[in-house]
C-alpha cells in the first residue's frame, strides 16, 4: 500500500513491485500509514480473540491442535488462526516474526486515528489496552504471538 499522487506512484511502481506482490494506491500522503495501523488493529483483535478462545478451549481440556483445525475450517478463521496458532502458539515457539512492541505502536496509532475521527470504537480501546499491558509485562524483544503467553498468566484481563 502506498499513499501519494497517482503519477508519483506509477513512476516508482517498478521499484515498489520488487518489495511485494500487491501494490494498492490508498490515496493521499498519509493514507497508507492510517490503513496499515487499522489493518494491524484488525489482525491484533483477531489474534487476541483466537488466543482467548484457545485458552478457554484448553481450560475445557480440548485439544489445541484440533481446536485450531476447527477454527480454520469454520467461521472463526482469520489470518491469525491460519498463520500463528498451529505454527507458533500451539508448539509454544512464539516466534512469528513481528515484534509485540511494533504491534502495540500500531494500535496506539489506530487509537489516535479513532480519536481524530470521533467514531466510537470500544473494542479498539480494549484491544489497545491489553496489548499495551502485555508490552509492559513481557520482555522488550517479545514477538506478537506472545500475547498468548501474557493472557495465560493473567486473570484480570477485562
Amino acid at each position: 500500500m502506498a499513499g501519494g499522487l497517482a503519477d508519483d506512484l506509477e513512476r516508482v511502481r517498478p521499484t515498489l513491485s520488487r518489495m511485494g506482490a500487491t501494490l494498492i494506491h490508498t490515496g493521499a500522503v498519509g493514507s497508507a500509514h492510517a490503513m496499515k495501523a487499522l489493518n494491524n488493529y484488525v489482525y491484533a483483535a483477531g489474534l487476541l480473540a483466537a488466543s482467548e478462545a484457545m485458552l478457554i478451549a484448553q481450560g475445557m481440556d480440548l485439544d489445541p491442535a484440533i481446536f485450531t483445525q476447527v477454527l480454520n475450517a469454520s467461521s472463526g478463521r482469520n489470518v491469525a488462526t491460519e498463520t500463528k496458532l498451529a505454527q507458533f502458539i500451539v508448539p509454544r515457539t512464539f516466534n512469528g516474526g513481528f515484534a509485540l512492541a511494533l504491534m502495540a505502536k500500531d494500535l496506539r496509532t489506530a487509537d489516535n486515528l479513532q480519536q481524530l475521527s470521533g467514531v466510537p470504537a470500544p473494542q479498539l480501546s480494549l484491544c489497545t489496552g491489553l496489548w499495551q499491558r502485555a508490552l509492559q509485562a513481557l520482555p522488550a524483544a517479545a514477538d506478537n504471538t506472545e500475547i498468548y503467553r501474557y493472557l495465560e498468566t493473567r486473570h484480570d484481563v477485562g
